[in-house]
């Protein structure tokens, strides 16, 4: 939960309060989980946004045939937005 302290500070100075995208690249399991995901994008750049990315990939799961896994890896974006 730091990490979503820390973005929500930051987002006060982003260009656009609140808000924030980013982007994981993770393997996946044969269970459907996701294990050493790494950040691939974050916006905006500071705001910890991937830091929350990486804490949220790592409770989720996807489904064995998603089409969006290549070669047992998939990348995951999470869009953050305060109500």
């Amino acid at each position: 939960m730091l990490a979503l302290a820390l973005f929500l500070l930051a987002a006060a100075d982003a260009r656009d309060p609140g808000q924030g995208r980013a982007s994981v690249d993770c393997q996946v399991l044969a269970d459907g989980r996701v294990k050493d995901c790494r950040l691939v994008s974050e916006d905006p750049t500071g705001a910890n946004v991937g830091s929350f990315a990486l804490q949220l990939a790592r409770n989720t799961r996807v489904a064995p045939d998603d089409r969006r896994i290549r070669s047992g890896r998939i990348v995951l974006t999470f869009r953050m937005k305060l109500p």
